[in-house]
């Protein structure tokens, strides 16, 4: 071959070879990471929801204390979860790394979620964890802002979705759905009166009443569940929030119908003379039993300062605030008139 030939050749390749790049299409610009992960807009990881029930616009404590959740301490709790650290790292040979074993152990949700030795509920006894119910979805969120873990949505995790044999009896049958099962079936509660706000910031914790065998209930995400009472004071102002809550102490055995309809408690609520707790002998004595909580209620009950380690109650106590919150309603006249008539058993 000549040199003009291989000079011709030559030019014939580059042509060709320009032209076919020309033809192919432009290599794609990959797709820059997120900056962070969706974890961080999960409830645990942000604790909104302490924030967003506090806050004065829906109703919350601040009303009462005129501090925000922040400037209260609220949010510097040790349960915030900042990354996957927390549940996640393990130490290897010295070096860090990530596993999923250490999550699913039962510790890693009690160090915010605390499950007592003797927590009488059926599933804690048999060795169950939490995971064995709660969806990763609801531990490390799925992207979406939510604002409380009691906003409809949020936890999908119900009895229905392991109990989906659900034998067809007339307990089960006769509420249509509208009854949530924890209604029937919890055994225990803890409700915490006169959370004292004064106590709490000067002393960076807690000081407040603990009473049991009271079991409120509430409308919420359509549906008759298990709710609870907390009430506060400061500088003798006074204030009771109640929101529906789980307790996760559940029985197999559920309760008899006589223990809502036609008893005692529902018969005092509707005739407006309910009266949940007392002060007696130095001392909270608590009204027993199912309590329907009626919208336009009177709250009548004791109100305490703290004086060194001592309660002692305030003499003819300010009418309280009152808050319904974590997207809970009372029940309506509706709803209590279908309690009132004793029925079954």
């Amino acid at each position: 071959m000549t040199s003009s030939v291989r000079a011709v050749s030559l030019i014939a390749v580059c042509v060709l070879a320009a032209g076919s790049a020309a033809t192919q299409s432009p290599t794609p610009t990959p797709t820059p990471e997120p900056a962070e992960s969706f974890y961080a807009t999960s409830l645990h990881a942000t604790n909104r929801g302490i924030a967003y029930l506090y806050a004065k616009e829906q109703g919350g404590l601040e009303r009462l204390t005129g501090l925000t959740a922040d400037e209260m301490g609220c949010l510097k709790a040790k349960c915030h979860v900042r990354n996957c650290d927390t549940c996640h790292k393990v130490e290897v040979d010295g070096k860090a790394a990530f596993t999923t074993d250490k999550a699913r152990i039962q510790q890693a949700c009690d160090r915010c979620h605390p499950v007592a030795k003797d927590d009488p509920d059926v599933h804690v006894r048999k060795g169950m964890r939490c995971v064995d119910c709660h969806s990763a979805r609801e531990v490390h969120g799925d992207g979406t802002v939510w604002l409380s873990a009691r906003q409809p949505g949020v936890i999908d995790t119900r009895c229905e979705c392991c109990h989906a044999a659900i034998s067809k009896s007339a307990s089960h049958t006769v509420h249509g759905g509208k009854l949530a099962c924890q209604s029937c079936h919890t055994r225990e509660f803890v409700t915490c009166l006169n959370c004292h706000i004064e106590t709490w910031r000067a002393r960076g914790k807690e000081s407040a009443i603990e009473v049991r065998d009271i079991l409120f209930l509430v409308n919420h995400d359509g549906r008759v569940t298990t709710g609870n009472l907390l009430s506060y004071v400061l500088k003798g102002r006074t204030m009771i929030t109640i929101a529906p809550a789980f307790s996760h102490s559940i029985q197999r055995e559920g309760l008899r119908c006589a223990d809502c309809h036609g008893s005692a408690n529902v018969k005092a609520v509707a005739a407006g003379t309910f009266v949940p707790f007392r002060w007696e002998n130095g001392a909270i004595a608590v009204t027993k039993g199912v309590v329907p909580v009626l919208d336009g209620m009177t709250w009548t009950m004791p109100f305490l300062e703290r004086e060194g380690d001592a309660w002692v109650p305030i003499a003819d106590p300010p009418k309280p605030l009152l808050t319904f919150a974590g997207y809970g309603t009372p029940l309506s006249r509706e709803q209590l008139a279908r309690l009132e008539a004793p029925r079954g058993r």
